[in-house]
């Protein structure tokens, strides 16, 4: 963690400002390590994975955080007993939480934990995605996704091809996986830039949608764009229908796991300890 912080302040020194390439909303500010946003349309709020202290450790720190769309605090200890908790989707009522090595299964309505399935033989759970009947899960270091259905949690593809896979979204029949990139270093760079893979769910082949992109934490759509971020160095990036790649928002290093709702881009800065709103010039 202190080789992370450290190459966190370096690249920090040398990033742009997001409000020359974006307007900022809002911004909301006092938590610990916040990895994940995800919107939960239905309620009129937006769910924050927090994880309170090393991002590796089962300390039962974590936790998940309410705000309201406009940004201000609901409730800053809405869901309880989680260890470092990262990715999230929702679906039929439930919110889906990668933890460690542990799927945690939330209440959207109470906030109750209704169950941890544990990942056997798992080490870093991160993020999350669903097709709106299995949810999908990635392990950034067994190179492996995880399927949950039906009660089950099963190995769904494990291959070197993955290259550390992070960031999960389940795009019009296809799961698009952000790879993380080859040798892993110590202080989580990597010798290789990760590309934005494509994993055709009935065969599980694997295509390249976009080469060297770098190290890609989250992937959304937002207003129909592909949007995806690099936590090294905090570019955000627009991944067009050729593959092109296009940044479009230069912000410090430790943006986590991006957020998108309408024409809005929610910005988890995991070091700095905030949640930014913010809608592209």
């Amino acid at each position: 963690m202190n080789r992370l912080k450290v190459f966190a302040a370096a690249m920090a020194l040398t990033a742009g400002a997001a409000s020359a390439q974006a307007d900022t909303l809002w911004s909301a500010d006092g938590f610990d390590m916040p990895e994940s946003v995800l919107a939960d349309t239905a309620n009129n709020r937006l769910v924050v994975s927090v994880i309170q202290g090393a991002p590796n450790r089962a300390d039962g720190n974590g936790h998940l955080a309410l705000l309201a769309m406009d940004g201000s605090m609901i409730d800053a200890n809405w869901a309880e007993g989680l260890d470092a908790p990262k990715g999230m989707a929702l679906t039929d009522g439930k919110i889906f939480v990668s933890d460690l090595t542990v799927l945690r299964i939330v209440d959207a309505n109470t906030g109750e934990l209704l169950d941890s399935v544990p990942a056997e033989g798992s080490v870093f759970l991160n993020d999350v995605t669903t097709d709106g009947h299995a949810v999908f899960v990635s392990d950034m270091m067994k190179n492996t996704i995880w399927r949950y259905a039906e009660g089950k949690l099963e190995k769904w593809l494990e291959t070197s091809e993955l290259a550390h896979p992070n960031g999960l979204l389940w795009d019009g029949g296809r799961l698009l996986v952000g790879s993380w990139g080859e040798g892993l270093q110590d202080d989580f760079t990597t010798e290789a830039p990760g590309n934005l893979l494509a994993v055709d769910p009935d065969t599980k082949a694997i295509s390249v949608v976009a080469t060297k992109v770098g190290n890609i934490d989250g992937i959304v759509r937002l207003n129909g764009r592909l949007v995806l971020n690099d936590w090294i160095n905090g570019k955000v990036f627009e991944v067009g229908e050729d593959g092109t790649v296009t940044e479009i928002l230069d912000h410090p290093a430790g943006l986590a796991d991006i957020g998108a709702e309408g024409g809005t881009l929610y910005l988890p800065h995991m070091l700095e300890g905030k949640i930014e709103a913010v809608t592209l010039d």
